[in-house]
């Protein structure tokens, strides 16, 4: 682990931060009929395709604990499914240099709709409350909508480092 990846995954982590901070601002106090989508699994989801070497499975696993507190989940059962999720997606791309983007977004939507639908199906098993179905589904399709706008924000932060278009140049 070098000084590099130990400052990517400070970044990282600050970041999502940043999103479980704007996720628990009180905007509305009255209760929502729509769900919207979940960021932080977007995000986390896009940084283990674009740049699986910076990211491990002890900072998803911290970051999705502590989004289960605020939001006042059960501990542990979304972020251990995430990090389940996402090493799954992050070793099944792992060696491979080019794939086609529905490819990619294909892999990554059985991802992440097994993620959330499976925290669902845990918690009404479970008699954990939890909201309805149809949210379920509003926030599966909002997440995955949103997919290729993380992908190619973070896949473009790859033309911006130097070393990486050097090696990119002498392949």
């Amino acid at each position: 682990m070098n000084a590099k990846s130990i400052f990517h995954q400070i970044l990282y982590f600050c970041v999502g931060l940043l999103i479980i901070f704007f996720q628990i601002l009180p905007l509305q106090t009255t209760p929502q009929s729509w769900s919207g989508p979940n960021i932080l699994l977007v995000f986390f989801a896009a940084l283990v395709i674009k740049k699986p070497e910076f990211t491990s499975s002890f900072l998803i696993a911290i970051i999705f604990l502590i989004e289960d507190f605020f939001l006042m989940r059960p501990p542990g059962l979304m972020s251990s499914l995430t990090v389940l999720g996402l090493f799954i997606l992050k070793r099944r791309f792992e060696n491979q240099e080019e794939n086609s983007v529905v490819v990619i977004w294909s892999n990554v939507a059985i991802c992440l709709t097994s993620v959330l639908l499976f925290c669902y199906f845990i918690s009404v098993l479970l008699f954990i409350p939890s909201t309805g179905f149809r949210l379920i589904l509003m926030e599966i399709t909002a997440t995955l909508a949103i997919y290729p706008i993380f992908s190619i924000l973070i896949g473009s932060f790859d033309y911006l480092d130097s070393a990486n278009n050097e090696r990119k140049i002498q392949r």
